[in-house]
């Protein structure tokens, strides 16, 4: 039995095989370098935060900055009201809905309505020194590829109060 793997040894291996032995090496480094960077969050889901603020109120935007198709996820605004806020109303760019499904907004806004193909939500009161946090959760459509706009705007009515600028990209 021993003197069977001294021949096989003996032999050279042609070079389609080492050739073909390379390439699965190849093929295996590449998905251990995509699973790699995923595990480093370069594909999405975790959260950072963005602040606006004015003499009337401060707003605080966290969600994440990159996505996936399929993903669950939540953003998450707390407004902080330094002056009383009449008619508070949160404008959401297009890229909050543009190629994702809304599961809930909590609380829900006492209002909605469209500002030039952007989504609004209305809210009641909020007094100096209280503060307002609003829960989205969304999922991913996975055909929704690429950058949005997602930022928002925090109004009294119709006068702007704050605004956060900011993109979410969106991998398959």
């Amino acid at each position: 039995m021993t003197s069977l793997f001294t021949d096989v040894a003996a032999v050279p291996e042609s070079r389609g095989a080492t050739a073909g032995l390379w390439a699965r090496r190849a093929v295996i480094t590449i998905f251990a370098v995509v699973a790699a960077l995923g595990l480093l969050d370069v594909f999405g889901q975790g959260t950072t935060q963005t602040t606006a603020g004015t003499p009337a109120a401060v707003v605080h935007l966290t969600a994440p900055a990159a996505v996936r198709g399929g993903l669950f996820f939540q953003s998450r605004i707390e407004i902080r009201a330094l002056r009383a806020l009449e008619h508070p109303r949160l404008v959401l760019d297009e890229g909050w809905v543009e190629g994702m499904q809304v599961n809930s907004i909590e609380p829900a806004p006492v209002g909605e309505a469209n500002r030039d193909g952007r989504v609004v939500l209305s809210y009641d009161r909020v007094d100096a020194g209280e503060r307002l946090v609003v829960r989205l959760q969304f999922e991913v459509n996975p055909t929704n590829v690429g950058h949005r706009s997602y930022g928002l705007e925090l109004d009294d009515a119709d006068t702007r109060v704050a605004a956060i600028h900011r993109q979410i990209t969106v991998f398959p």
